[in-house]
């Protein structure tokens, strides 16, 4: 499994998840679910999603002209 550029992780009050990340992340399908396997983990259940308001955003900084 290749590594994936560096990502921000925040959890808020209310349990909602934004992961904010590199633009070769959020366009590229693969590279997507292994991010999305890795906060999985990280908050406990690798395998499930359900339940868990995870968004998914550009990096500030990294928005394409």
């Amino acid at each position: 499994m290749a590594s994936l550029p560096k990502h921000r992780v925040v959890v808020g009050a209310e349990g909602q998840v934004t992961v904010h990340t590199a633009p070769e992340v959020l366009y590229n399908i693969d590279a997507l679910q292994q991010l999305q396997r890795s906060v999985l983990g990280r908050l406990g259940c690798p395998t499930c999603h359900s339940g868990l308001p995870i968004a998914f955003q550009l990096a500030e900084g990294e928005m394409q002209q």
